[in-house]
């Protein structure tokens, strides 16, 4: 006989990397990880070498290249993510938590650093992105792409 759950958290479990929020104006697409190493969740993808490939930043990225931000799929086969050829959700538009590498403020602009963390002042400007919610160094916050 099944287990009936009989205990239940007084709160709710705070938001991870690659978490969606809410669904409110989500767009999803799947695409291919080409890197090695895999895709872990909540970072931002670009376009890879070959058609409906996904793969981190590499040097020379522009924001042409951005193609959104890995989604958070218990699916997934890899460690920490999604692993090289795999199928990995992509948001391409709405939020989603991702780890903000320095403090941010809610309405701020979205910018990923050369090391692929998310910040808000320097490396590549998100079109159309903003900081949802506002966060310390290192916490996770929610950004919105339109």
């Amino acid at each position: 006989m099944p287990a009936i759950q009989n205990s239940y958290s007084e709160n709710i479990r705070a938001s991870v990397p690659g978490h969606i929020p809410d669904m409110t104006h989500a767009d999803l697409v799947s695409r291919t990880v080409q890197d090695a190493a895999g895709l872990a969740f909540g970072v931002p993808v670009f376009q890879g070498t070959t058609d409906k490939s996904v793969r981190t930043i590499v040097n020379g990225d522009t924001a042409a290249k951005f193609v959104g931000v890995s989604v958070l799929d218990r699916s997934a086969t890899g460690p920490n993510g999604y692993a090289q050829y795999e199928s990995a959700r992509i948001l391409l538009t709405g939020p989603i938590s991702v780890t903000a590498a320095v403090a941010v403020a809610a309405s701020d602009p979205v910018t990923i650093t050369a090391a692929g963390a998310f910040s808000n002042t320097g490396g590549i400007t998100v079109p159309n992105a903003r900081w949802d919610t506002s966060a310390a160094a290192g916490a996770v916050a929610n950004i919105f792409i339109k």
